[in-house]
């Protein structure tokens, strides 16, 4: 599509929008560099497009703001007072500390009080805190890590009643796709594609994957377990794979005998996590499993973990602190230009430990 004539499938893709009733008086336009991707097209010619539909009436670019539908601004919050919501699944978690710590340095720096709430990974939880934050209506922002992120979501609802609100909300480590907010996380595919290349490269043709069924991570890393497993010219039906729900992700070894019948006759495993590797090596050594000896293990995380457990784990790594600095950064960035968009990916690499066998 040439950028002469890609303005104009913007502007007939907008006017369709309000037409059909998706874009309503009041609504904010995607920003402009969601336009750029979903069009391919450059800025310039997106903000020609917008900029027609202004002159006619139909579009009000606000500054500092973004463009929305209609003649009239709408109304902005007003500058609060400081608060920023800070929500995530679990505190006390091996990888969690480090990017909370990185959230609260950036944010107290640039003099913000930050509110910490935990779900557990429970939906009735985290509707309780966004239903408190809702009532309060004393946020400038809104981190969260989404809970059961693969799963449909019951409290769409209460995002969209914080959106309507004009409050920036940011998502970490996940996010809910249907509400097309933000986030910064590591590059799940990449990871699992890292990791599972780690076993392909020393020579194992059998491979086996040990997933999280509950969160987005766990489809993105055997999305990138199976890109991995297809390179290499493998067949995806002739490998293992073992989907753990929250329990279970808790309780591997009460699954050890089911576990272990399925690993047969694989020599490499993956798996989701360096909490779950952990929980795999010690239960294989109690059976007799020798690692790497009999079988091999890579992760995901590159926690303590990989390096305290009795056979130190191949892991790839994780921004962690980082991924906080990051995320509290992007949202001060969207408080201060609603149109940023404050995704990032984290792209990562094994640490390569005792782990792993190289096969003839």
């Amino acid at each position: 599509m040439g950028q002469t004539g890609g303005y104009r499938t913007v502007m007939d893709w907008i006017l369709k929008e309000i037409e059909e009733g998706r874009l309503k008086n009041g609504s904010r336009l995607p920003s402009e560099n969601k336009l750029c991707a979903r069009f391919g097209l450059s800025r310039q010619t997106v903000r020609h497009a917008t900029g027609e539909l202004e002159k006619k009436g139909i579009l009000t670019r606000v500054r500092g703001s973004g463009t929305y539908v209609g003649t009239a601004a709408p109304a902005l919050r007003p500058a609060g007072s400081r608060n920023i919501a800070v929500v995530s699944t679990y505190v006390d978690s091996y990888i969690f500390p480090p990017t909370i710590r990185g959230i609260e340095s950036v944010l107290a720096r640039a003099g913000y009080t930050v509110q910490f709430s935990f779900t557990d990974d429970l939906v009735t939880r985290e509707r309780s805190i966004l239903e408190v934050l809702l009532d309060k209506d004393n946020i400038d922002g809104l981190i969260i890590e989404p809970s059961k992120s693969a799963l449909p979501n019951p409290n769409l609802d209460l995002y969209r009643r914080l959106m309507k609100k004009k409050i920036p909300i940011l998502f970490f480590n996940a996010e809910y796709r249907e509400l097309g907010l933000p986030c910064v996380r590591m590059d799940d595919v990449q990871a699992a594609r890292s990791a599972a290349d780690v076993l392909i490269q020393a020579g194992h043709r059998k491979l086996f994957a040990i997933l999280h069924l509950e969160d987005e991570q766990g489809r993105l890393r055997y999305q990138g377990f199976c890109q991995a497993i297809l390179a290499a010219g493998l067949s995806i039906e002739e490998q293992g794979f073992f989907w753990l729900d929250n329990v279970g992700f808790h309780r591997l070894s009460e699954m050890a005998d089911t576990l272990f019948d399925r690993l047969q006759g694989h020599t490499g495993v993956m798996c989701y996590n360096d909490e779950v590797a952990h929980q795999l090596i010690q239960t294989a050594l109690r059976r007799g499993i020798r690692i790497p000896e009999d079988l091999s293990v890579v992760s995901i995380d590159n926690s303590d973990l990989a390096d305290i457990c009795s056979i130190p784990f191949t892991s790839c790594d994780h921004p962690k602190e980082m991924l906080g600095v990051r995320t509290a950064e992007n949202l001060l960035k969207m408080i201060e230009n609603p149109s940023f968009d404050g995704s990032c990916l984290f792209s990562v690499s094994p640490v390569y430990r005792n782990s792993v066998r190289s096969l003839p």
